[in-house]
């Protein structure tokens, strides 16, 4: 069967890590670990380079296990995946 490569998504899933300030040394960073602002640029990077879905995980963040929470941060981390 011939597939084309055209119609292949690419999905990544991810746990953002949401901190209040940034580190102190923004190149020992971890990706999506940080400001909303710094994940939000992490994301357009990942966007830039073709993944086509991001899906948001929590379980292995500390934002406990408030699905409030967790719906808060998706739509404000979603606006940098648009």
């Amino acid at each position: 069967m011939n597939k084309d490569s055209k119609n292949f998504r690419t999905i990544l899933l991810t746990y953002p890590n949401v901190e209040n300030q940034s580190p102190t040394n923004d190149s020992n960073r971890f990706p999506l670990r940080g400001t909303i602002d710094e994940i939000g640029r992490d994301i357009q990077q990942i966007k830039d380079m073709g993944v086509d879905h991001i899906v948001f995980g929590y379980n292995f963040v500390p934002i406990g296990r408030g699905v409030d929470k967790m719906i808060s941060l998706s739509k404000e981390l979603s606006k940098y995946a648009r």
